[in-house]
């Protein structure tokens, strides 16, 4: 187990919006961490990723892998990447200095693993990865429709 993941919490958020831990193990650990009412805490709140969307969104590159020449022979986590990369979704550009040519834009497609993007934000990029894919491969289709034919293709998660 990482470092990371030995310290997480789970927390639930009240009718009120405030936290309160999960259950009576994170309890335990903030009382372990001499954590007391009142005291002020540094945290960064992310709504843990569903395992289900993230097999959900390898379906819709599996299809891709088995229906375009585009992507035939590839892996699913590759054809994501490529995706995030050629749409730039969720990239971080600079800009670099290439020697004999000047300055050029870079683009950097943001890690999609489950400790760097939380649930919210992986939502938002599956979606942006359906939109694209509708866009320039299955004009015309919906995310509803693009994501019956993975199912229909024998792919169920």
């Amino acid at each position: 187990m990482t470092k990371s993941k030995q310290r997480d919490l789970l927390f639930r958020v009240t009718a009120e919006g405030t936290l309160a831990p999960d259950d009576d193990f994170c309890r335990q650990r903030l009382r372990k961490r001499q954590l007391r009412v009142g005291d002020v805490v540094k945290a960064d709140p992310k709504k843990p990723r569903n395992p289900h969307h993230w097999r959900r969104a390898h379906k819709l590159a599996q299809l891709m892998i088995e229906n375009l020449d585009d992507f035939a022979n590839m892996d699913p986590h590759p054809v994501l990447k490529r995706i995030q990369w050629e749409a730039n979704i969720a990239c971080e550009e600079m800009a670099v200095k290439v020697p004999g040519y000047g300055i050029t834009g870079v683009r950097i497609p943001q890690s999609l693993s489950f400790s760097d993007m939380d649930e919210g934000e992986f939502q938002e990029t599956y979606g942006q990865f359906c939109q694209w894919v509708i866009d320039n491969y299955w004009t015309g289709m919906t995310q509803e429709q693009i994501e019956q034919m993975a199912n229909l293709v024998g792919l169920a998660a």
